[in-house]
């Protein structure tokens, strides 16, 4: 990885909760509100804007560490913005605080790290428990 971000470096990212976001456990919607699994997307996907522009020709980033408090419903139909914040960065790893806000309101907030990998020996270990299976 090339050098990292620079501590406290940010990035965001606005998302408008629509059907496809709602609270759903297997095919049955639960609430009509920005499910937790979609809030998880959106947190990666916010931290992987600080570290792509970073990684080597050759190098991935993946998730490694997760903690994310979801406090707040919020509709279908609003929009959120999540904000990433560099809070760490190592040779191979990226740790990023995040806080969800609609508004004035707190929806959620936590951490995610990455780490960055060489790209061929993850294929390579994915093959390898591919045919384990």
């Amino acid at each position: 990885m090339r050098p990292g971000p620079a501590r406290g470096e940010t990035a965001s990212l606005d998302v408008t909760v629509d059907e496809s976001m709602a609270a759903t456990i297997g095919d049955d919607q639960v609430h009509p509100v920005y499910g937790t699994a979609a809030l998880v997307v959106h947190v990666e996907q916010v931290c992987r804007q600080l570290l792509v522009p970073h990684l080597e020709p050759g190098e991935e980033g993946v998730g490694y560490h997760l903690e994310v408090t979801h406090r707040e419903p919020v509709p279908v139909g609003a929009t959120v913005t999540l904000t990433a914040t560099v809070a760490n960065v190592g040779a191979q790893k990226l740790v990023c605080e995040v806080i969800v806000r609609w508004g004035t309101r707190l929806v959620a907030r936590g951490s995610f790290e990455q780490r960055v990998v060489d790209l061929e020996r993850f294929r390579l270990g994915i093959e390898a428990r591919s045919a384990a299976v």
